[in-house]
């Protein structure tokens, strides 16, 4: 098991004030120090905050694949409208059949 990120106070500043570190706490009890920027309490915790929060990063989205028989059903235009979301411009002069199949790869070619 992963020690966890903790904030936890390591000194002072030459004026009085407490310094805060994050890092992660030893067998001995004492701490281990991840993030060696010297911080007040809250600048520790946002920091916090904000690395546990880009460690729990989001699944990407699953990816719908429009099949060529989908594609077939569609006009000439919203096929070229499809294409367009991936970034291809299709040439509505061309046969339908050759612009469903172009539209069908470049779902994949991303």
């Amino acid at each position: 098991m992963m020690a966890k990120l903790e904030v936890f106070q390591n000194g002072n500043f030459s004026n009085g004030d407490p310094v805060y570190q994050i890092g992660k706490k030893n067998a001995e009890g004492g701490f281990d120090v991840e993030i060696f920027d010297l911080m007040s309490e809250t600048e520790a915790k946002a920091k916090l905050k904000t690395i546990n929060g880009a460690s729990k990063a989001k699944p990407d989205e699953d990816i719908v694949e429009t099949t060529l028989d989908e594609l077939g059903r569609m006009t000439k235009a919203q096929i070229e409208e499809f294409a367009r979301e991936f970034g291809v411009e299709l040439d509505r002069r061309q046969k339908k059949t050759d612009l469903v199949n172009q539209a069908y790869e470049c779902q994949f070619d991303g």
